[in-house]
């Protein structure tokens, strides 16, 4: 499509963007809430209920470069309408099903359709914004998977213990449901691009520096959600209020993903992607070992938790804005190639996490956390330390004119 200065419909064209996003984020993250309702109502270990989130996470790994490279001549109208339209299905098949391994094939069928919709919506919001507001574009996306967690994680934490972890996925299903509905009409005048050139399903081409910061990615969310993933496990008890301790950890966690995601455009297009990814990683690794230590510590375990979710998003705009500065006319199989190492990172996580829990007990997961990610550090300070001063600062936080 032809991209003109940013206008109303364009304004309109992220908003509903954005909207999408928050429906695939909460598909994405609707199970580490409901882990141990889930664990208990299908007779199986928390360490095998985890397993859920891995097969989630691989399969959408896996999914993502081939389906940029399978619809890639496709309008995005299309692509996009069609990859939500999946994931509804994957999600009402979970809520209706009877045992673990329909869950684990209805959510093989949800990462599919979360798979073929986030990287393709990425590429279209970094060109409807000009180069100066990448970092803006990329947070808007990332920000509708954030706010997710603020409403999203929590609400569905708490109708999985209060009804049922089957209304949960319910509540995703309406979330889909409301979010195409927005979304097609907005749609209506994209029309497709032509594909990228060489956009095949391999990624021959790429330099060593692309493939190092795809390692910083991995070794980052590895590190996350080693931890995340069972925060239902040591996080215990209520607060003063009776509200379960573990549903205001997750509010607190989600509101900060959102501020802090808000803050990362601005950050990023103003000091660089370097800075603020070494900055944010630090922080995660400190807070990840507090949040492990203080599980059960009422108003201290929700304050962690809020300045966690204020760093823990943070490696995704400096990481894809520098890739999309490496990636040239491939931009959309890079961005896949990311999408793809985020969630093979989350399903590792996932795994090492659960082995930890099975063997060690919820104290080890600190101990992973770190290890893996001062290795991401390391990376990081070898393969983003040269890169170039923001395009431009952004003058003027969240305009677009």
């Amino acid at each position: 499509m032809s991209l003109s200065p940013p206008d109303t419909r364009t304004k309109l064209i992220l908003a509903a963007l954005t909207i999408a996003a928050f429906a695939i984020g909460l598909d994405t993250f609707v199970v580490i809430g409901a882990l141990e309702v889930i664990s208990r109502d299908l007779k199986i270990s928390t360490g095998a209920a985890g397993w859920i989130i891995s097969i989630y996470a691989l399969c959408y790994a896996v999914f993502a470069p081939l389906n940029a490279w399978m619809f890639k001549a496709v309008s995005r109208r299309n692509v996009q309408i069609l990859s939500v339209s999946i994931f509804i299905v994957g999600n009402l098949i979970c809520a209706i099903a009877p045992n673990f391994l329909t869950l684990a094939a209805a959510r093989v069928i949800s990462a599919y359709g979360a798979a073929m919709f986030t990287p393709a919506a990425t590429a279209l919001a970094a060109e409807l914004l000009p180069p100066a507001r990448k970092g803006l574009a990329l947070s808007l996306i990332f920000g509708g998977m954030t706010v997710s967690q603020v409403a999203g994680v929590p609400a569905t934490s708490w109708i999985a213990d209060a009804i049922g972890w089957r209304f949960a996925f319910g509540f995703v299903v309406v979330a889909g449901l409301l979010a195409l509905l927005i979304f097609a009409p907005m749609m209506s005048g994209v029309s497709a691009k032509a594909p990228e050139r060489g956009n095949g399903p391999a990624s021959k081409g790429f330099s060593k520096v692309v493939y190092g910061i795809l390692s910083v990615t991995l070794f980052v969310v590895v590190s996350e959600f080693i931890v995340y993933s069972y925060v239902s496990v040591f996080i215990t008890g209520s607060l003063l209020t009776g509200v379960p301790l573990l549903s205001a950890a997750l509010f607190a966690y989600g509101f900060g993903a959102v501020t802090g995601n808000a803050a990362c455009g601005f950050l990023t297009d103003r000091f660089g992607p370097y800075k603020v990814l070494i900055a944010a990683v630090g922080a995660q690794l400190i807070l990840l070992v507090g949040l492990v230590a203080f599980g059960h510590h009422g108003a201290l375990t929700v304050l962690i938790a809020f300045l966690w979710g204020n760093v823990s998003y943070m490696y995704l705009v400096p990481i894809q804005h520098r890739l999309l500065g490496l990636a040239g006319d491939r931009s959309k199989l890079v961005l896949a190639m990311n999408s793809s190492t985020t969630f093979a990172g989350i399903a590792i996580g996932a795994f090492l996490g659960g082995i930890l829990v099975e063997v060690s007990g919820v104290t080890s997961l600190a101990v992973g956390a770190i290890l893996v990610g001062l290795i991401g550090v390391g990376l990081a300070v070898a393969f983003m330390r040269d890169v170039a001063p923001a395009e431009a600062a952004a003058p003027a936080f969240l305009r677009f004119d």
